[in-house]
């Protein structure tokens, strides 16, 4: 593997670290298996988080390297 392709996937990885946590803060606050409006709020919720995630971690790795 080339180091440049290394460090993204380094980069990538490290970068998922805060998400795990942010879902688990979001389980714990919206308690998605109390009702089914809890369960599609909790659904969007993350549907957002990954884009809004997706979206910085392409730009920050466009701009580092």
């Amino acid at each position: 593997m080339k180091t440049p392709a290394l460090l993204i996937f380094l980069f990538l990885v490290v970068g998922l670290i805060p998400v795990f946590f942010i879902n688990r803060w979001m389980q714990r606050v919206m308690r998605p298996r109390e009702s089914a409006g809890k369960f599609f709020l909790f659904l969007f919720a993350n549907f957002l988080l990954i884009i809004a995630y997706t979206v910085l971690l392409v730009g920050l790795v466009v701009r580092v390297f």
